[in-house]
């Protein structure tokens, strides 16, 4: 009786390893869609897309369901990529200015502080705009605006997703042929932390 559990294709394990395969199918799908560069960010909005459903046992057939998310979000995923890209190229300049410009001490200090409260926002913006789109469909300017105010107001969440990214860019660091599988896996791994604010977000607005 014990094996015959084992070998079940309803067991947790194996439904557990399922969406384990999944997720290194679309690190592929994800690696392809982004050879560009400039659609990486539709590409991370179909994985998220994903990735959110399994978090609650929803999700579909993988490859389809990456296609028809990087097509039906590759506008605003696009647009809201370039946006994070143009400001994490004004906060490199920021930092190459207090550490490579002669100015007095004081005022490096003070900008070093505001530059890193810049950073902070910026990636605690950057975390959840992405899932935001993938899981509500909204406008850039939503998403921006609503990832700022969520990343602050549960900055909880936050940390321990900053925490997960940290973990497996360390990996990627370490693995680098793996990073593709290694990305997905932290999106993977974060869409729990998400999908539990943005469930009870959807109760919250539900009548």
């Amino acid at each position: 009786m014990r094996w015959t559990r084992l070998f079940n294709p309803e067991n947790k394990f194996w439904i557990f390893m399922d969406k384990i395969t999944d997720v290194c199918i679309l690190a592929f799908c994800w690696l392809v869609a982004s050879v560009p560069l400039f659609t990486s960010g539709a590409a991370t909005v179909a994985l998220f897309q994903f990735t959110l459903k399994q978090a609650k046992d929803e999700e579909s057939y993988a490859v389809r369901s990456f296609c028809a998310s990087f097509a039906r979000n590759f506008k605003s995923a696009t647009a809201l990529w370039l946006l994070f890209v143009l400001g994490g190229a004004f906060l490199a300049l920021d930092f190459y200015a207090i550490f490579f410009y002669a100015v007095p001490k004081p005022i490096r200090i003070a900008a070093f502080a505001a530059a890193a409260c810049l950073t902070f926002l910026y990636a605690a913006s950057f975390c959840w705009a992405f899932p935001l789109i993938a899981y509500f469909t909204i406008p850039v300017r939503k998403a921006l605006h609503d990832a700022l105010i969520l990343g602050i107001r549960h900055i909880g969440t936050t940390l321990c997703v900053f925490a997960v990214y940290a973990f497996f860019a360390w990996a990627s660091y370490m693995r680098p042929l793996a990073s593709p599988v290694l990305l997905a896996l932290s999106l993977f791994v974060s869409s729990y932390f998400f999908r539990r604010v943005f469930n009870a977000l959807s109760s919250e607005v539900s009548p």
